[in-house]
């Protein structure tokens, strides 16, 4: 009997204590508050806070490619043809400006110094034919049509033997020990910048000729962007504008500057080409032709923002804690819609105004916030 009564006594307790869990929590949805200790709180690092001021950046995104400036990039043609003889430098060989990287020899080197040493030659021939004829053409010794005749044949000799004289000196060759008898059995090309090989498309024992691309040689210190802008958004681009260039391979961004906007559309691609000039290049871990995403500052607004962590996104849409009130123990929040706009740098633009003060900091601790 005495078992009987316990077992009855616990059974009116444990229901007595269910009803009032029951009832407390209907209170507090109810109330429409959310509690937070102070404890937890202080615990969990939490913040209060008010929507501030902030700059944001109104963006153009876009792909790009890192690609040489014009006076960057140079490729490397034989002026006469030939064969190779010798390769000096191979792919990836840093080269200074009027290096030597082939040697080319053959029948045109051959015959290009014999028709200089003739028209040489010939030009100092009909020069002092020319002078002696003039001489007496000045005495009136000799008739005007001789002289004529003296001038138009130095004239057109002295046009050669210049022309033939540029193209040695071009490829290389001393005009003076060629009119000495001195030939070149082969002559060099030589590197027009300073830069990297990039490309080597010969080997010896080859056979070249003008037209063909032997070498192509990229400076890393003049490298630029390449921008393939949306023709819907190039009217919002201004040369001077600030671009943040994202590369795949790195965490790091780099930033160029705007300094040309094409006009043209590709009809393919619904882009126009525009450049960005590189800052601090020779920091930068840039390589030719690698791909970069591109975003284009094109201008910035003051808007209302709050801490992105503050923001509760849900299905229904976006919300704040504002508080409402607090005790010695608790702080009481309430839920308020939000409209929220822009993410930039941890920040939301908020398109709606908010009353008081919000949880900026911690919200996410919180088990009920849904």
């Amino acid at each position: 009997m005495k078992t009987i009564k316990s077992i009855l006594y616990l059974t009116i307790v444990a229901s007595a204590l269910l009803g009032c869990g029951a009832e407390q929590e209907e209170i507090q949805q109810e109330t429409g508050f959310i509690e937070i200790t102070k404890r937890q709180f202080e615990t969990d690092s939490m913040q209060l806070g008010k929507a501030e001021t902030r700059l944001f950046e109104n963006i153009v995104t876009c792909s790009g490619t890192i690609v040489p400036q014009p006076k960057g990039i140079a490729k490397v043609n034989a002026p006469l043809s030939g064969i190779v003889k010798g390769i000096s430098r191979y792919n990836g060989n840093l080269v200074d400006q009027n290096e030597q990287l082939l040697e080319v020899g053959g029948n045109e080197i051959i015959d290009i110094q014999n028709e200089f040493a003739e028209a040489s030659a010939s030009y100092r021939r009909l020069k002092s034919e020319y002078e002696r004829v003039k001489s007496l053409y000045n005495e009136k010794v000799t008739a005007e049509k001789e002289y004529i005749l003296a001038e138009t044949e130095y004239k057109s000799s002295m046009a050669k033997y210049s022309a033939l004289k540029l193209k040695v000196e071009a490829i290389g060759l001393s005009p003076s020990k060629i009119e000495n008898g001195e030939f070149y059995p082969s002559y060099h090309i030589k590197s027009p910048i300073k830069g990297y090989i990039s490309s080597l498309k010969t080997s010896i024992g080859s056979y070249i000729s003008p037209q063909d691309e032997l070498l192509e040689i990229i400076n890393p210190e003049l490298l630029q962007v390449k921008l393939l802008v949306f023709a819907s958004d190039v009217e919002l681009l201004r040369k001077g504008q600030t671009v943040r260039l994202k590369l795949d391979s790195s965490t790091s961004i780099q930033l160029a500057t705007i300094i040309s906007i094409g006009v043209a559309v590709d009809m393919e691609t619904k882009t126009v080409e525009s450049y960005a000039k590189i800052d601090n290049l020779r920091t930068a871990p840039l390589l030719a032709n690698e791909y970069v995403n591109c975003e284009v500052v094109t201008s910035a607004d003051s808007v209302s923002a709050a801490p992105s962590d503050a923001i509760i996104k849900t299905e229904d849409g976006a919300y704040v804690l504002v508080l409402s009130k607090q005790d010695d123990e608790k702080l009481y929040f309430t839920k308020q819609s939000v409209a929220v706009g822009r993410e930039q740098n941890g920040y939301a633009e908020i398109k709606s105004p908010i009353n008081g003060t919000m949880l900026t900091r911690g919200v996410y601790n919180i088990s009920n916030v849904d």
